[in-house]
């Protein structure tokens, strides 16, 4: 056996078979120690980044990503605050580009509005800051417009194409994940509000309705418009005429619209796809007053391809509420 020792082959095999053994209950140790912080870590930057977005959140329920859900969607939460209501539903988002990798967090409400937004990771070559503050400049819009409420910084584009796409797989994302209040209104208004008629209004050609709105305490908080027209629309093989359409525009007290309903039942063009975009199209007019309106929607990009005939008569509406409301 010690003239086996002797041989050099057999000596430095047993020898690095040895440190091989030691290294790898070391490695076996030391992971053994360090995976649970790690964990640990991990899941505290993590309820960080749902806080920053998500301020009201106090408690985080993570959601199962049902079939249907983008694959960038890396994970979505439902966040509730400390009266056990939900506030918001957090999305974190990861794409890639020819500059590198991006990962984004953004929180949403029921209706789609962006609550908050931030870089989760970003491994790109430049515009690091821009590309951030590109995606920032999207907070307060609707999660399925390409539009941002704030101003672009240029420099940035494929970054930007990037943020764009990824917020688009939220909004599916939101779509299939979001627990949806029952009435679009208790969203915008809070559970016990009350509708009433205004008898004081004398409707007009396109705009056809006035309502009330109030709280449970019979304090008025707002009020609805319900507009309604017909006129052509593309569905796809041929140009259809004489079908209408119906949107209800609420405000707050302030005059500024709080969300714009296009109900299903009442629309009459080709819904699915071609309903989003009018759907989202109208939003670019959430946050607004009527004095904003025309700007809003003076550059809505290609957000509107494809329904040219149905955007065109919901401009004929909104024009006619701007009439009223002024």
């Amino acid at each position: 056996m010690k003239k086996l020792f002797e041989k050099p082959m057999f000596h430095y095999t047993f020898v690095l078979t040895v440190v091989a053994i030691v290294c790898g209950l070391l490695i076996g140790g030391m992971n053994a120690i360090t995976a649970p912080i790690i964990q640990r870590n991990l899941e505290e930057a993590e309820r960080r980044a749902y806080q920053e977005v998500l301020p009201a959140g106090q408690d985080f329920t993570k959601l199962t990503l049902v079939s249907g859900v983008p694959a960038s969607i890396q994970g979505a939460v439902e966040g509730k605050n400390a009266s056990n209501q939900v506030v918001g539903y957090i999305y974190t988002a990861s794409g890639n580009n020819q500059h590198g990798s991006i990962s984004i967090v953004v929180s949403v409400d029921a209706t789609g509005k962006i609550l908050g937004a931030s870089i989760l990771s970003i491994n790109q070559t430049k515009g690091i800051a821009d590309t951030e503050s590109n995606l920032k400049s999207f907070i307060g819009a609707q999660i399925g417009s390409s539009n941002p409420l704030g101003d672009i910084i240029s420099g940035v584009t494929n970054s930007l194409n990037t943020v764009k796409a990824l917020l688009n797989d939220i909004s599916v994302a939101h779509g299939l994940l979001a627990t949806v209040p029952s009435s679009p209104y208790a969203a915008l208004y809070g559970e016990g509000y009350v509708l009433s008629d205004d008898s004081t209004f004398v409707p007009s050609a396109y705009v056809v309705k006035r309502e009330i709105v109030k709280n449970a305490s019979n304090v008025e908080i707002g009020y609805i418009y319900t507009l309604t027209g017909a006129g052509d629309y593309d569905n796809g093989q041929e140009v259809v005429s004489g079908h209408t359409i119906t949107l209800r525009v609420a405000f707050n007290m302030d005059d500024d619209v709080l969300g714009i309903i296009v109900p299903a039942e009442l629309y009459g063009h080709t819904a699915g796809s071609r309903l989003t975009k009018i759907q989202n199209y109208v939003n670019l007019l959430v946050g607004k007053n009527a004095s904003e309106f025309q700007a809003a929607l003076s550059n809505p990009g290609d957000l509107v391809s494809g329904v040219t005939y149905t955007k065109d008569l919901v401009d004929i509406l909104i024009d006619a509420l701007i009439d009223e409301v002024n």
